[in-house]
């Protein structure tokens, strides 16, 4: 049976996250996993990480992260100081992960989120040969701290990079490393790809996280997403993975801007949440 999890900031309020309650009302829902964030993570004291450890292994969840390049730590970027920072970066996301007990990491690690650079268009192939490389290094690294890397396939309005699973798969296999593989996220598949069920039998055995999500960011269940469709692809390719759950509840912070979430997309988070679960367990068991 598939954990089914749910990422933390649909159940966070503001910035300043309360790690403890997002657990609790994880459990309470019945997820398998909170999906924590690595930036955020990094600016608290270990001991306070710890405590996040300990308190859901006493809730029985599982914990998995994400994680983000920046500006001035990228694998794609030409510029050898910000290449090595990025690959800093994507190190001690890896670490972070080993000390907290996360076995898998997801993200756009192919680059930065939300950056176009001039002519990206045509410069693409040369942009990720620099990943690439970059990542080659990360996945060693990762494979060393028993850390798998998923390779999150964004859609065109968060990265110029990779779009699509078909994308995905040849910069995975140009790494060609058991520790980094790809992560799909129904969300960007409906903007992306001709056929999302398609896609997640291309992937095949290289699938190793998942993402559930409506086409609106709203809980699965809730929008037009085809998840019979969803369903029957990833027991086709016998995924045995993490499915969690990447909605918001509605805007905050700056969720409201790095996501684009401008309304409330769920009036009673936490009952819509379970019912939401629920539905998950039900379709991965019926396929």
């Amino acid at each position: 049976m598939n954990p089914i999890g749910i990422y933390y900031a649909f159940l966070a309020t503001s910035d300043t996250v309360d790690w403890c309650d997002c657990l609790e009302r994880a459990a309470l829902a019945k997820a398998d996993i909170l999906e924590v964030s690595a930036p955020k993570l990094h600016m608290i004291p270990s001991a306070e990480r710890k405590h996040i450890v300990d308190y859901a292994s006493e809730l029985n969840l599982e914990l998995t992260m994400a994680c983000a390049l920046r500006q001035d730590a990228d694998v794609s970027s030409a510029d050898t100081v910000i290449h090595r920072a990025g690959v800093d970066l994507l190190k001690r996301d890896i670490d972070l992960a080993a000390e907290m007990n996360v076995g898998v990491i997801g993200g756009i690690i192919t680059g930065v989120s939300k950056c176009f650079p001039d002519g990206i268009e045509y410069e693409r192939e040369q942009v990720l040969e620099n990943s690439v490389r970059g990542l080659k290094a990360v996945a060693e690294h990762a494979g060393a701290c028993g850390v798998v890397l998923g390779l999150e396939v964004a859609n065109r309005f968060e990265t110029p990079l990779v779009n699509t699973a078909q994308e995905a798969l040849r910069v995975v296999d140009a790494i060609d490393h058991p520790s980094i593989g790809v992560h799909l996220d129904t969300f960007h598949m409906n903007i992306e790809e001709a056929n999302s069920a398609k896609a997640i039998r291309l992937a095949g055995n290289k699938l190793v996280h998942f993402h559930a999500c409506e086409n609106n960011r709203a809980l699965p269940g809730q929008g037009q997403i085809p998840w019979n469709e969803i369903f029957t692809a990833l027991n086709e390719i016998n995924y045995s993975g993490r499915i969690v759950i990447e909605s918001l509840s509605g805007p905050y912070g700056t969720v409201a801007s790095r996501l684009n979430i401008w309304r409330r997309l769920s009036e009673n988070a936490d009952e819509e949440l379970a019912q939401s679960i629920a539905m998950l367990r039900r379709g991965m068991e019926a396929s």
